[in-house]
């Protein structure tokens, strides 16, 4: 299925109240020099010594989340080539690491592109993608965080995955609730429009796949940390619910797991966006057993894919915290790097856009299943945007740890066709390196 339950979701809640050809890109494991010296460059950002680049992130934000991190990511990255003599003779540099403080995303790329000048917009960790119509219009190549859906058309835009889908139909979840058995599904979304389109995307899924039914569906939720989950919890159990999945944060999941155990309603979970490592640390008790889905490789893969490999190297090397959004800005700046190398030693911002949008297969050398970016910019709604396969991996939480399941070694990812192509659930999925 192709939507993310996302955490700007819930800052719309808190506004509300006030007022989410190239098989891989080996090739960025070592530089590439201008040989016989430095080939000259008109382009903003470029110098004969540097290439700069500057991103936004929401660093201050009303969820007290590290989005900053993303830039952590890049600065391993950078570090990484800058170590092996950076490309076309320059080393590459992140000039400006902007906060956006949630809403002020347009500002601060406008300021990005007149006082930082960048050769790109790396990285873009914006939870409100404010910023989207002025970097668009600029045509500057954006490499960032997909959790909105403004990523979606500009051909200048490219994210660790492609535009996003909501209320789509997919294969996954049905499949899981077959595989382990399930009959009767809950699904609690907030009254925003990402949640509880996400919800529909839930109904939609099983009104095509029917191996299970939604016995209660509830997509009315104030947003709010005194949300009362008793009365849900309470239709759920007289439903006979034997499995939940909510479009919501993680405080939210956090709260109706809660009145759940209070109420004694032990059923299995499926948590789309909860990778995450300290949430876990400190309530994986509660969550035992439940299924989390990323559109990456997990940390836990075994055997590392190459490109997770240079990740735990290069942020060990420099210091930084491996998370998930700074795993985030390290598929981004290879990304550029691909773009870049590809583009050739006469790059041009143009150029970058033009290659990269030639790539039927970049996986951030394992890191992704594979994004097709002669697809991946288009709504996939329509059958012109849509891709073959919707790939991810699965971990179960088993004693507070993300444990890989459904996976074979080497091949960390299962594959369902499209929902469009795909008329029963598999009864297996394909794996995927």
């Amino acid at each position: 299925m192709r939507f993310r339950v996302i955490a700007v979701l819930v800052v719309l809640g808190v506004i509300a109240a006030a007022c989410g050809n190239s098989k891989s890109s080996k090739a960025a494991k070592t530089t590439t020099t201008a040989g016989g010296g430095t080939v000259a460059v008109n382009e903003p950002g470029v110098t004969d010594t540097e290439i700069r680049v500057g991103g936004i992130a929401s660093i201050n934000n009303p969820l007290n989340q590290n989005y900053g991190a993303i830039y952590d990511g890049v600065d391993a990255y950078f570090e990484m080539v800058n170590s092996a003599g950076g490309i076309y003779g320059r080393k590459l540099k992140l000039v400006a690491r902007r906060d956006d403080q949630l809403a002020n995303g347009k500002s601060e790329a406008e300021g990005l592109l007149a006082q930082d000048n960048p050769f790109v917009a790396l990285p873009i960790a914006e939870l409100l993608f404010t910023a989207s119509d002025v970097l668009a219009k600029a045509n500057i190549p954006t490499f960032g965080w997909n959790v909105n859906k403004e990523w979606t058309g500009p051909p200048n835009f490219f994210e660790q995955e492609g535009a996003l889908c909501f209320d789509c139909p997919g294969v996954g979840l049905p499949w899981l609730a077959k595989k382990i058995g399930k009959k009767k599904l809950g699904v609690l979304a907030y009254s925003v429009e990402q949640s509880s389109d996400c919800a529909k995307g839930i109904k939609a899924s099983f009104d095509k796949y029917p191996v299970a039914t939604i016995a209660w569906d509830d997509r009315t939720l104030p947003f709010s940390s005194a949300t009362d989950f008793s009365t849900d919890v309470k239709k759920m159990k007289d439903a006979g619910v034997d499995m939940v999945t909510t479009c919501m944060d993680q405080n939210g999941v956090l709260g109706v797991t809660r009145e759940m155990k209070k109420q004694g309603l032990d059923v299995v979970q499926y948590l789309p966006n909860a990778y995450d490592h300290d949430f876990m640390a400190s309530y994986g008790d509660l969550f035992e057993g439940a299924y989390v889905r990323t559109r990456f490789a997990p940390f836990e893969t075994t055997p590392q894919p190459p490109g997770l490999k240079l990740f735990d190297k290069w942020m060990k090397k420099t210091g930084k915290k491996e998370v998930e959004i700074s795993y985030v800005g390290w598929i981004d700046a290879d990304m550029f790097v691909t773009g870049l190398k590809a583009a050739g030693k006469n790059f041009t911002r143009q150029k970058i856009v033009d290659a990269l949008n030639k790539l039927t297969d970049y996986n951030a050398d394992g890191i992704l299943p594979g994004l097709d970016w002669t697809k991946q910019h288009g709504d996939p709604h329509l059958d012109q945007y849509k891709t073959p396969e919707d790939c991810s991996a699965m971990t179960q939480i088993k004693n507070k740890k993300f444990v890989p399941v459904f996976n074979q070694p080497g091949k960390p990812f299962i594959c369902f066709p499209d929902a469009s192509r795909a008329p029963t659930v598999p009864d297996a999925p394909t794996n995927k390196a």
